[in-house]
């Protein structure tokens, strides 16, 4: 069976991702809200322990929680990605596979807040841009 790589699309997909990350590092949340379908659904868990979230489901709830969420935070969060890695892929839609690392920094200090993978299931919508249509966390640590 084939398998359909398109390098550009992957590279939408991947600025798709930025613009959560972005998003939330700088409390951007039309950016970030835009990373997403409107239908999305995201949730996560820590490895080895019972802390889950979600699931949160559609865009507004998203980023309702997520907005809250960082603004009780009083570091600033960079989230940084590599590693990716496409698990399917047609004209239309995307699996993949990403490490991440989240860094926290305050009064001079810069720690690992945590560190995991994300799951991301990407869609291209009729208006031809990459959304995340659903993005599960997968941490190694509580943040």
């Amino acid at each position: 069976m084939a398998r359909y790589i398109n390098a550009d699309d992957r590279a939408l997909i991947l600025d798709a991702l930025a613009k959560y990350c972005w998003g939330y590092d700088e409390g951007d949340f039309d950016m970030l809200a835009d990373a997403f379908t409107e239908d999305a659904t995201t949730g996560g868990t820590v490895t080895h322990t019972d802390i889950g979230w979600g699931p949160v489901v559609g865009r507004a709830e998203i980023v309702a929680v997520l907005s809250g969420i960082r603004r009780s935070q009083t570091d600033q969060r960079r989230h940084i990605i590599s590693t990716g890695r496409f698990e399917e892929q047609t004209p239309t839609t995307a699996k993949l596979s990403i490490y991440i690392v989240v860094l926290a920094s305050k009064d001079g200090e810069t720690r690992v807040a945590t560190a995991g993978r994300y799951l991301i299931e990407a869609v291209k919508e009729t208006d031809g841009e990459w959304r995340i249509r659903r993005l599960d966390a997968i941490l190694d640590s509580a943040f």
